[in-house]
């Protein structure tokens, strides 16, 4: 029995326009469309469009859905998985959020890969699903209910909460070495330029990404290797330096540490079809 499956469009860069049954929506940079099982759409990118299309057992997106948005109250009409009667649902989730769930998205896709038993994927995808939701659960709340929320982002970084008010310094160092993640980058280096001392920057890059500066360009560093490696035809060499990694073995190690397999594996499973000679510009989140 094929099991019926939802499926959640979300839109990276470009633009698309979905036709239902129901309608036509223009879905933009940072909108997410869900459709219920059973129901079909056809897209149209207009010129250019990166998206990725997850595709969820029915049953188990409802019961963890359930779960994890416990007070329907607090949420949109219509949106909670006992209320939804599966016609198109168009979210918000934002682009910078939709970009922190990317690297989610691609820990799923090679759980079943066959190297991991199936007790490890299950219990890999429900982690993994929840840090899902931890990101996108604004997206669902009705306007009082985010306007009351108490301030803390319920996305997991380093097994920590991560609180906004916490971003500051580190919110425009974050955003430096991302925008400059091939650089050569120290501690000291980027304190200085967010004018704060080493060990402070460091407290703080703990407190809120669970991780230490360099650890966490480390994580920019391979979201961004990844989206070459699976969008583009560039060698392994190329996609490394073009994120700041002069040897590619070091690239390959990270890769492997957290997806399991090599990235020449990765190709070989993954979806070599349509990937660009050039990437599309947006450095990953």
């Amino acid at each position: 029995m094929i099991p019926a499956e939802i499926k959640i469009l979300h839109i990276l860069e470009g633009a698309a326009e979905i036709s239902t049954a129901q309608g036509r929506y223009l879905l933009m940079p940072g909108m997410a469309l869900a459709l219920g099982a059973g129901e079909w759409c056809q897209m149209r990118p207009r010129q250019y469009v990166r998206l990725w299309a997850v595709y969820s057992d029915e049953r188990f997106l409802r019961e963890q859905m359930a779960w994890f948005l416990p007070d329907k109250t607090r949420l949109r009409a219509g949106v909670h998985p006992h209320d939804w009667d599966g016609s198109p649902l168009v979210l918000h989730p934002g682009v910078s959020t939709l970009r922190r769930v990317e690297p989610i998205w691609r820990q799923l896709s090679v759980l079943g890969n066959g190297t991991k038993s199936p007790e490890v994927v299950a219990v890999r995808t429900v982690e993994l699903f929840a840090g899902w939701v931890g990101l996108v659960t604004p997206a669902f709340l009705a306007p009082d209910a985010a306007a009351n929320s108490d301030g803390t982002e319920l996305s997991q970084a380093g097994g920590l909460l991560m609180s906004i008010s916490l971003a500051g310094h580190v919110g425009r160092a974050v955003q430096l070495l991302r925008d400059r993640m091939a650089e050569s980058w120290t501690t000291t280096a980027l304190a200085r330029s967010v004018a704060v001392s080493r060990t402070h920057l460091t407290r703080l890059f703990v407190a809120c990404t669970g991780f230490p500066p360099m650890r966490y360009l480390t994580e920019i560093r391979l979201t961004e290797f990844t989206r070459l490696i699976d969008e583009t035809d560039w060698t392994v060499a190329r996609a490394a330096g073009a994120v700041g990694w002069r040897d590619p073995r070091v690239a390959s190690r990270w890769f492997s540490r957290r997806y399991g397999i090599t990235p020449s594996q990765y190709r070989a499973s993954g979806r070599p079809e349509g990937r660009q000679a050039n990437p599309p510009h947006s450095p990953a989140g």
